[in-house]
């Protein structure tokens, strides 16, 4: 997935440039920043009661009450994730988010701490 993101930028707006195709590099152009504002504006902040999940200009809110249900994943196609190694959060029959913090155990720590009534998928392993 890193590798998707850095290449296809880069070689979106380098090819262009080289050839001296100027309006496919304006077009390019554009679309590489969205893709790198996705890469380093993804994360997750615990506040309060609430998850602020961020991915480029998206922001979404998910009350840590809500969830019902944290499940392991490992599909590299679910967002707004930038990992494989993802966690996803199920708050409803059909809400459902991937987030893949660096510290998965105390990102669940924090979550279990507000809502203890989480169930969690048998491969998580939560130290005490």
């Amino acid at each position: 997935m890193t590798m998707v993101l850095w290449v296809i930028p880069l070689a979106g707006v380098t090819i262009p440039a080289v050839n001296g195709e100027m309006i496919g590099f304006f077009i390019m152009l554009p679309l590489s920043l969205l893709l790198l504002w996705f890469w380093f504006r993804t994360g997750y902040k615990i506040e309060d009661e609430i998850i602020t999940v961020s991915y480029g200009p998206i922001k979404m809110k998910v009350p840590i009450n809500n969830i019902q249900i944290i499940k392991k994943r490992n599909n590299p196609f679910t967002a707004p994730a930038l990992s494989t190694d993802k966690l996803e959060l199920v708050s409803g029959r059909f809400d459902v988010i991937s987030v893949s913090p660096e510290d998965q155990e105390e990102f669940i720590k924090r979550i279990l701490e507000i809502n203890n009534e989480v169930k969690l998928d048998s491969r998580i392993k939560i130290r005490k």
